[in-house]
């Protein structure tokens, strides 16, 4: 008799919604929270992939840094000491530049050298370089080595590589043995 009871009444309380539910209402339930764990998938996925993206560009970006100054640094150095040379030369009273430079001829090429360097700004300087670094990587890639790279071209050509500003100064001081610089870092 008690198990005709409990039966009876589980089965009279099993349409009732605070008992349990209908199948209907059970599927509904399940769609809802099948399309709420859907939308939260979709949405750490989302997170996920922006958060790599950004990752990866913060990355590259460090790389790209490095690069760049491994690649520029020595040369901007170099020619940081022939705008500072070429100045400080330029702005000697006559009697002292003379005491240090023999030739007039020598004399008056550190001083093209001087208005040269000076006539760059940092901006053209820097797309000079580039411009230097980007033909160098397609010859690099070309096989192209036989090229002429602008050195031995002296302080009269328009050049775009500033390499060719450190070539002038170096051959400037050897013909100057009483200025003693050192341009190899």
């Amino acid at each position: 008799r008690i198990g005709n009871v409990v039966d009876h009444y589980s089965l009279e309380h099993l349409e009732d919604p605070f008992y349990g539910s209908s199948d209907e209402e059970h599927s509904s339930e399940a769609r809802v929270l099948d399309n709420e764990n859907n939308l939260r998938l979709v949405k750490c996925h989302t997170a996920g992939y922006r958060d790599g993206i950004v990752a990866g560009k913060e990355a590259i970006s460090q790389q790209g840094y490095n690069f760049g100054y491994k690649e520029s640094v020595l040369d901007a150095y170099k020619f940081g000491i022939v705008r500072g040379v070429s100045s400080a030369l330029a702005f000697l009273p006559d009697e002292l530049r003379e005491k240090l430079i023999d030739e007039q001829e020598t004399r008056d090429k550190f001083q093209k050298l001087h208005s040269c360097v000076h006539a760059l700004s940092t901006e053209v300087a820097m797309k000079r370089f580039y411009e230097t670094l980007t033909t160098k990587q397609g010859e690099g890639n070309s096989g192209d080595q036989g090229s002429d790279s602008g050195s031995g071209s002296g302080v009269y050509a328009a050049t775009t590589d500033l390499g060719s500003y450190v070539t002038d100064l170096s051959s400037l001081l050897d013909k100057s043995p009483k200025i003693d610089i050192e341009l190899d870092t």
